[in-house]
């Protein structure tokens, strides 16, 4: 666990802190992360844990999935032009 320090909040000073990035996933257990569309395209799914509980899911080909229709499969077959290009890229 990573250990962040706070510094004192001063109401006078501006100031940002740059928060660190997500590190993203394509698989879960080795397993491929997929989407199934509402036009049945299936597509390669990417996602990363932004907050403790909160974990966000988008396609390769730049689409939101959503977290509750991803699904893991070893030898899924890849519809979606796109995400199949950017996959095999």
């Amino acid at each position: 666990m990573k250990t962040i320090e706070i510094e004192p909040y001063d109401p006078g000073e501006r100031t940002w802190s740059e928060p660190e990035p997500a590190t993203s996933f394509r698989t879960i257990d080795g397993l491929p992360l997929y989407w199934c569309d509402e036009r049945d395209l299936v597509h390669t799914c990417e996602g990363a844990d932004i907050h403790a509980d909160v974990r966000l899911f988008w396609t390769l080909c730049g689409k939101d999935a959503p977290a509750g229709a991803i699904y893991c499969r070893d030898d899924e077959a890849v519809t979606c032009r796109a995400c199949r290009e950017l996959r095999d890229a």
